[in-house]
């Protein structure tokens, strides 16, 4: 009979030499890690996610051994030894000893390792960097929003173990589709299978819990000589939800409890809405329907979509501004020097044109300035410190906002929250939309802000009072038609 055991193979043996180098190098990088920690994704994936991987797959390849030397043994009619286990027998001790001291640092590193996992495939860095030439709009532009500070799957999966799953299957097509080059630029929105927001956003946000309204300051400078800056001072009526806090009224009131609002979008934008329904609490039910909706025929229930928080603010992490709000911001803030002639001009038409690579725009950008900054540079040499820091900035604003190489812009991610460069609120709000008894849905500006301030010239911003007003166009254009909507001239679309 023969005496061997099963593990004497050489699958078995190069398993057990894999799992036990395995082991002591995982051991030995977690340690690292956990005194040096590093924020690099690779790094995280190679000692949490390779490193795991290999080890189990060694220790798998001593049963797997054992296995086929079992029945190579009763093809050739050996059949070895039984599997007896006496530990009155210092051989079995021995084998079990080292097996508990292979197996206790195995099944706590698989634990630490585990747990270190999820943390590793939950941060920023994983879902911004890992797949760098996939992400990196999304990234840069997460990076300078308000939610900076949130981890990407607050938003993207949000709490419960359900969704944390989805994510992970939707996640493992996504690694796939990055591996084989099957993915669209630019990525494609909205996100269909997005968690809804009450899930979500609700988790921090309440819209239930606001109230009252919130003042907002616009600055837009004009495009001459002078940088001519236009201010107006919005009172926001945010409103509330919820009639225990406060009067159902303003922005919030579209996700009050009180109704269900519901509308169906005829495009993948969801900017083509014919059809909107209000459900209320009492069971009354209103139909809002365009000239479009006519030609849609029985509308069905599953094409509807229930309104929530991110059909207004639609890019509430990634938001990528125009060129135009883009340098008014900047000059507001000083990061881009007004006192530079046609300097706002000027830097949108840079920003604005069209280039292959960020590097080539980069380099546009600052050979641009110069050269038609160059006279009045000239003409004042006290003027070339803000011209070099206001070309950094313009530089930056483009890195911040346009991608070429990911064929990522502003023009292609439609912001629903206002009315300026995308339809946003006209998308319902048009006065076209109406009901069988002829109520529709009011374009009334006043329904959401109120203008509390404007004026124009930089004596005038100065020295503006506050105070509610009709609104006024600037740039001597008073006589702008009322009820014409800001994209009729400003809009991206």
């Amino acid at each position: 009979m023969n005496k061997k055991s099963l593990v004497n193979n050489w699958i078995s043996f190069f398993g057990f030499v894999l799992g036990c180098v395995f082991l002591f190098v995982e051991a030995l990088l977690i340690i690292v890690d956990y005194f040096y920690p590093s924020h690099n994704p690779y790094t995280g994936i190679l000692i949490y996610v390779a490193g795991p991987s290999l080890l189990v797959m060694g220790l798998l390849l001593v049963p797997i051994g054992m296995f086929f030397e079992a029945r190579h043994r009763k093809k050739y009619h050996d059949d070895g030894l039984s599997l007896i286990v006496d530990f009155n027998q210092p051989r079995h001790r021995r084998y079990a000893i080292i097996f508990l001291a292979v197996t206790v640092p195995f099944l706590a590193l698989s634990m630490l390792g585990t747990y270190r996992a999820y943390h590793v495939t939950e941060s920023v860095e994983f879902c911004g960097t890992l797949c760098h030439q996939v992400m990196t709009p999304e990234y840069v532009a997460y990076q300078n929003s308000a939610h900076a500070r949130l981890q990407c799957t607050k938003c993207h999966i949000g709490p419960g173990a359900d969704w944390f799953v989805k994510s992970k299957l939707s996640g493992a097509w996504q690694v796939y589709a990055v591996l084989t080059s099957s993915y669209s630029l630019p990525i494609e929105t909205p996100v269909h299978n997005l968690r809804p927001a009450r899930d979500t956003c609700e988790q921090c946000h309440w819209p239930e819990k606001f109230t009252g309204n919130v003042e907002r300051t616009r600055t837009h400078y004009g495009s001459d000589d002078e940088n001519t800056p236009y201010r107006v001072v919005l009172s926001m009526k945010v409103g509330g939800g919820h009639p225990e806090h406060g009067h159902v009224g303003g922005i919030h009131w579209h996700v009050s409890s009180l109704h269900k609002v519901e509308y169906l979008a005829t495009d993948e934008d969801r900017l083509d809405i014919p059809y909107v329904r209000v459900t209320y609490k009492d069971g009354r039910v209103e139909e809002f329907k365009n000239e479009a909706a006519q030609e849609l025929g029985e509308i069905k229930e599953e094409d509807l979509r229930e309104m929530d928080c991110i059909d207004c603010h639609n890019r509430p992490s990634h938001v990528y501004r125009s060129p135009a709000f883009a340098v008014d911001r900047a000059m507001d803030l000083g990061k881009i020097d007004p006192k530079l002639p046609g300097i706002k001009s000027l830097t949108v038409d840079l920003i604005g044109a069209e280039y292959e690579t960020q590097n080539e725009a980069v380099e546009a950008i600052g050979s641009g300035l110069k050269e038609a900054l160059a006279g009045a540079v000239e003409a004042d040499p006290a003027l070339a410190p803000a011209l070099e820091k206001s070309i950094a900035e313009a530089q930056d604003l483009y890195r911040e906002n346009i991608f070429p190489e990911w064929k990522v812009s502003w023009e292609k991610y439609p912001d629903h929250s206002g009315h300026f460069r995308f339809p946003g609120c006209y998308r319902c709000h048009d006065d076209m939309h109406e009901t069988s008894d002829g109520k529709t849905i009011s374009n009334d500006c006043n329904l959401c802000h109120e203008v509390i301030g404007q004026a124009e010239g930089w004596d005038a911003v100065e020295s503006m009072t506050i105070a509610k007003q009709d609104f006024i166009h600037p740039r001597e254009m008073e006589g702008v038609e009322q009820g014409t909507n800001c994209t009729d001239c400003h809009g991206a679309i």
